[in-house]
């Protein structure tokens, strides 16, 4: 699975799951752009290594999420490090994910997710049934 298709994924899941009153942002600065477009971006105030997924919960501390491709493709750039440093020293919620199993492992550590194993089978069989 890419990593695009991991996103969709997510996303997906996180729409149906994540409990009422959540919201969740992609931060879309992956991929290479042209330069200029990189230079207004920064100026902008886009942070390299900024994770790839937010989501804020009700009475909950921010949630940030990493996606990566399976080892041993994905690994996290210098950026991404020094980003996941300032997060976890902030004391906020922080995790580097590989597939959904693992985000929905992260998330119901750290809030109820709605749907329960219904709504993260029901995102499996969809992801399964859209490779055919």
């Amino acid at each position: 699975m890419t990593e695009s298709e991991l996103q969709k994924q997510v996303a997906g899941y996180l729409r149906i799951a994540l409990p009422e009153g959540s919201l969740f942002h992609h931060s879309p600065n992956e991929g290479r752009k042209h330069v200029a477009y990189q230079v207004k971006l920064k100026a902008w105030g886009m942070q390299p290594g900024f994770p790839d997924l937010v989501i804020f919960c009700p009475k909950t501390k921010p949630i940030f999420i990493e996606l990566k491709r399976e080892k041993p493709k994905g690994r996290l750039s210098l950026h991404q490090l020094l980003i996941k440093d300032i997060i976890e020293n902030l004391e906020l919620h922080y995790a580097v994910c590989r597939n959904l199993t693992q985000v929905r492992n992260f998330l119901s550590n750290i809030i109820t997710l709605r749907g329960g194993d219904r709504f993260f089978n029901l995102s499996l069989a969809n992801e399964s049934w859209r490779a055919r």
